[in-house]
């Protein structure tokens, strides 16, 4: 009876500190707002466009790096914002791969000095030309949100 007692605390302990943590992450990391997540739309129908324009068939989108080059966890929230919108425009014309695809979409996504920007820079190569060739590229600052309130 008392091993049943301590595993059950022990499990309490664990699943409450799972809980804790997630929480924790929510507000390092929180949700993009609406204002970005449209600005990524509106950068993803210009990247979209050219892709169409080169008749690259499928595209494979890296997590967005920090200044070290590691992915950061913004980095692949935004990364992964920017493939759902890439996805859902190119659905007649490119496909996006995890791996393998014609055309690497890598970005950087950076705190920028004063503290309430975030750099976007993202470059296109085309994956299957001898020279790794850049397709089109985009530059741009967001404003830090503090998230979407529920």
């Amino acid at each position: 009876m008392k091993i049943l007692s301590i595993l059950a605390v022990f499990v309490f302990f664990m699943l409450s500190a799972d809980a804790l943590s997630a929480e924790k992450a929510q507000k390092q990391n929180p949700p993009l707002s609406k204002e970005e997540i449209q600005k990524l739309r509106d950068i993803a129908v210009i990247i979209a466009e050219e892709i169409t324009r080169r008749n690259i068939k499928s595209v494979t989108i890296i997590d967005f790096k920090d200044i070290e080059g590691n992915p950061s966890k913004r980095g692949k929230t935004v990364a992964a914002e920017f493939r759902k919108q890439m996805e859902a425009l190119g659905k007649a014309n490119f496909t996006v791969k995890d791996s393998g695809g014609g055309a690497l979409v890598t970005g950087m996504f950076l705190p920028f000095k004063g503290g309430d920007k975030w750099r976007l820079d993202i470059k296109v190569i085309e994956a299957l030309s001898p020279d790794n060739r850049l397709i089109t590229s985009y530059s741009g600052f967001f404003r830090k949100t503090k998230g979407v309130k529920k």
